[in-house]
């Protein structure tokens, strides 16, 4: 997940560059001819047996030899992202597939960098409310390895084990709603990241993959929060203000596992124009293992209330994408 190729594996495996167009763009593109491709969110998906480091560092050199068709449209968009998948466990095109799963994503150009296969084509067409990186890998202090990614429709069994595996304690101190089968269910059916930016963190685990972390950024301002924001004198813009609610299985709380995924969740809250995250409901005052965390986060405190207990707002400015 980067905008340069600075940071990418020098392994081979596969590669995803997401990219926006912000005026319509009619360019030749080698045999392919003359296109026009409308304004919007894009990704073009790849394969690199040389290394994905060298080849998407190849693609993004505006001023090279042209010999992928991705070479032609690239130097007209900004880049938003790139995912890496140095060890994949799809093809090429399955991998490109997965996106055509959301509502509003289509093939953008028939046989776009698919010369060699029987897919449609490997560049797409998102709408630009689509959050971005669709994945990212993120390793533990300990090494063991995550996938960081949407939750997807298919994840209901997963979400209902996690759901299920939470202790009375961790529940406490996460509400945003209930944990059993029927809502994890719910959820899965009805996924719309207009809404809800829904993140997991996922691990090899004895029954293949397992959830370890979910994390949600509800879009725009709640009616609770905006009231004492307010109130503290604080304009929070609903088109640029999410709040957020994360959680930790047990067994992997205080192993770093949260502080693996804010990279990837902030990457994609900045992707969808988010420029503030607050607290969804704030973080209880002894708290402080998460008040540290927060504030390691770029979090500040910002104002206190009370519930059943003493609770702060704290407050995260994650400004433009770096």
């Amino acid at each position: 997940m980067t905008a340069t190729a600075d940071t990418l594996p020098d392994a081979p495996g596969l590669y995803r560059i997401w990219f926006d167009l912000h005026a319509p763009l009619d360019v030749r593109v080698g045999a392919l001819g003359c296109l026009s491709l409308p304004e919007g969110r894009y990704a073009y998906t790849g394969s690199a047996r040389g290394g994905i480091r060298a080849r998407v560092a190849r693609h993004l050199r505006a001023d090279g030899p042209r010999r992928w068709h991705i070479d032609w449209v690239l130097p007209h968009g900004r880049i938003v992202c790139v995912e890496s998948h140095p060890h994949p466990a799809v093809s090429e095109c399955a991998l490109n597939a997965e996106p055509l799963a959301w509502p509003g994503v289509e093939t953008a150009v028939r046989r776009f960098g698919a010369s060699d296969c029987r897919c449609a084509g490997h560049l797409i067409r998102a709408p630009r409310w689509m959050p971005v990186p669709l994945y990212s890998d993120a390793r533990l202090t300990a090494g063991e390895r995550l996938r960081v990614r949407l939750l997807r429709p298919d994840d209901e069994e997963r979400l209902g084990d996690y759901f299920l595996g939470l202790s009375d304690r961790t529940r406490s101190l996460y509400g945003p709603h209930a944990f059993d089968r029927p809502t994890a269910r719910a959820i899965c059916a009805a996924l719309d990241p207009r809404d809800m930016l829904r993140i997991v963190a996922t691990m090899d685990g004895p029954r293949n993959e397992e959830i370890v972390a979910y994390l949600l950024l509800k879009l725009g301002v709640r009616e609770s929060d905006g009231k004492r924001y307010a109130a503290l004198g604080i304009k929070l813009d609903p088109s640029r203000t999410a709040a957020l609610a994360p959680s930790v299985a047990d067994a992997w709380q205080n192993r770093g596992v949260a502080g693996a995924v804010m990279p990837t969740l902030f990457a994609m809250a900045r992707s969808v124009g988010l420029r503030r995250i607050v607290l969804w409901d704030g973080v209880i005052a002894d708290n402080h293992l998460a008040q540290g965390f927060y504030r390691k986060w770029g979090f500040v405190k910002v104002g206190e209330f009370t519930t059943s207990a003493l609770n702060y707002d704290m407050v995260a400015d994650i400004g433009e994408e770096p």
